[in-house]
């Protein structure tokens, strides 16, 4: 069988997920909660992709593994969110946001885009739409009320960055998904743009877990330091 170029980049994904997946692994100890949430978030990622080909050889599409692997993924990442507001309103807003998406991801899988049927657009859009927002209103407090970490060594910074990246790019290809179906000739290029998307957000992911280890590391030497201090 020919091993195409479209066929190589898809596979490809697979270790890239690996190794974000073994950051976190490895640094797991030295994280704190919504890091240790987002090692979670690599993992179902990780293994998501795997149950979509086999579900694509089982029943032709991965339609039933999106739809889970959507919902999960807004779930994990709007958790961490919830950890990096300080903002009780905002807090109240992404717990109800889990909800509410969860909600409409049951109903929307058995009515207007079936599980076997459709991929879930309905849940994707809205999803990255909330999450955009989050990302800007995160920005908006990292500015507001800024700490003496530098901007590029926070693994909140890139974890934004990722999301905000992953979020707005997506649903942009998204929405030009009708024009794909009618020029069948861009349709490779999307797919090329879809993962070099892909590949992106998930080496930030990867700088993510890094600089959040060493930030806690810092952190805690920084303590050590200071207890040291007012000993003597």
């Amino acid at each position: 069988m020919k091993f195409s170029s479209t066929l190589f980049v898809e596979y490809l994904y697979f270790p890239i997920l690996l190794i974000v997946l073994i950051i976190g692994i490895v640094t797991y100890k030295k994280l704190n909660l919504p890091f240790k949430i987002l090692t979670f978030y690599a993992g179902s990622t990780f293994f998501a992709n795997i149950a979509e080909r086999i579900s694509v050889v089982i029943s032709g599409t991965n339609a039933p593994v999106l739809h889970i692997e959507d919902l999960l993924e807004y779930i994990f990442c709007a958790s961490i969110y919830y950890y990096f507001f300080t903002n009780k309103n905002i807090k109240i807003a992404i717990i109800t946001s889990i909800i509410v998406i969860t909600i409409f991801a049951i109903i929307n899988a058995f009515t207007w885009q079936p599980l076997l049927k459709a991929f879930p657009t309905n849940i994707t859009l809205p999803a990255f739409a909330i999450l955009t927002i989050l990302s800007l209103l995160l920005f908006r407090q990292m500015l507001l009320s800024p700490v003496n970490i530098p901007l590029l060594s926070q693994g909140v910074f890139w974890y934004n960055t990722a999301i905000l990246f992953y979020s707005t790019t997506l649903f942009f290809i998204i929405g030009l998904s009708n024009y794909q179906l009618r020029f069948h000739g861009l349709v490779k290029y999307f797919f090329y743009l879809w993962y070099a998307i892909l590949y992106i957000f998930a080496a930030l992911l990867a700088l993510t877990l890094l600089k959040a280890s060493k930030e806690i590391n810092k952190s805690h030497a920084s303590r050590r330091a200071s207890l040291i201090k007012n000993l003597f």
